[in-house]
């Protein structure tokens, strides 16, 4: 299952880094490009390419954290170290403490890279993933490591509290 779905965030980053740069209208003309946004559009793809390729060097792998001698990767280092990585942006070390910074986002508006937080304990904000597209976002399971999994799936969409958009 984790192969299929690092197949499909490949086939996608590769799709997007194959899309025309010259916008196609039904009639098959072409409009004149306006080369400032196409050169925005396209360090956009870049860096959404950029991001995926860091969040796939973190799949599988496995989730430790549970004593003090093994801080290991958790949720919120997880997140912590993609952002990091990608962006040079340096997280708070817990889930609750990230749930306050950056912008909210309203439901069903995430996008690729937007932070997704859950009430696991039943205390508030306890768990962070990022978002990546389709329903769907990446996070460091106690049971499995780091997986991707459905915002749809009871368990989360019961859990879910919000989303925070940290980079722009």
């Amino acid at each position: 299952m984790i192969l299929l779905r690092i197949t499909i965030i490949v086939s996608i980053f590769a799709a997007l880094g194959c899309t025309s740069a010259n916008p196609r209208y039904g009639s098959g003309e072409s409009r004149p490009v306006n080369r400032e946004s196409n050169v925005k559009s396209q360090r956009s793809i870049n860096s959404t390419i950029s991001f995926g390729r860091i969040l796939q060097l973190y799949l599988g792998k496995p989730y430790s954290g549970r004593s003090k001698y093994d801080p290991g990767m958790d949720c919120s280092l997880f997140t912590g170290e993609v952002f990091k990585k990608y962006a040079k942006i340096e997280l708070p070390r817990k889930s609750e403490e990230q749930f306050k910074i950056g912008d909210p986002v309203k439901g069903g508006q995430s996008i690729f890279g937007d932070l997704v937080f859950f009430n696991t304990d039943g205390r508030g904000v306890s768990h962070v993933g990022i978002y990546v597209g389709h329903n769907e976002f990446i996070h460091a399971s106690t049971s499995s490591g780091v997986i991707i999994s459905g915002l749809k799936e009871k368990y989360w969409s019961k859990r879910f509290m919000g989303a925070r958009r940290v980079i722009k």
